[in-house]
């Protein structure tokens, strides 16, 4: 059974498909930076909200052996979650690892016997078990007794 010939590529058709496609190429990306600068869509990466697990069982991880830190979640963050008072329904803190006020690469670290973060870069930078002063994103337990800590939504230290 004969084969037909492929067409043959001459040099005005592979101008031509060289045009066509650099301007669908160009055309993309002008359409992507239009849409993207309009305001109209909002990029979101990962989950709005985090379940960090049971808030019972939580609160006495923490009584026992500190703060917990999570990472990485949202846009490659880390946090600390820590627990304050007796009521497990509150006292829920989730704060930023990263020191706002020391260099990129600096994380705050639990001191037990201090009761602080410190900055691990400065010491001299602390902060209290709250995490006042840095980076706080939203804890709630809900209904089912989860501890659910918003990571898109931060509040400035």
């Amino acid at each position: 059974m004969p084969v037909s010939p492929s067409p043959k590529l001459t040099p005005w058709r592979a101008v031509a498909y060289t045009v066509v496609s650099l301007s669908i190429g160009v055309g993309l990306v002008f359409a992507v930076v239009s849409l993207a600068g309009s305001g109209s869509i909002e990029v979101k990466l990962g989950d709005d909200d985090f379940n960090a697990g049971n808030a019972s069982e939580l609160a006495v991880e923490i009584a026992e052996r500190g703060p917990i830190t999570w990472a990485p979640l949202s846009r490659g963050r880390s946090i600390w979650i820590n627990h304050v008072g007796a009521d497990v329904e509150q006292g829920w803190f989730a704060f930023d690892v990263q020191s706002p006020e020391a260099m990129a690469n600096c994380v705050v670290e639990w001191d037990e016997d201090r009761g602080l973060f410190v900055d691990a870069c400065d010491p001299d930078l602390v902060y209290p078990a709250t995490g006042e002063g840095l980076t706080q994103f939203g804890a709630i337990v809900n209904d089912n007794g989860d501890l659910i800590v918003d990571v898109n939504a931060s509040d400035s230290p």
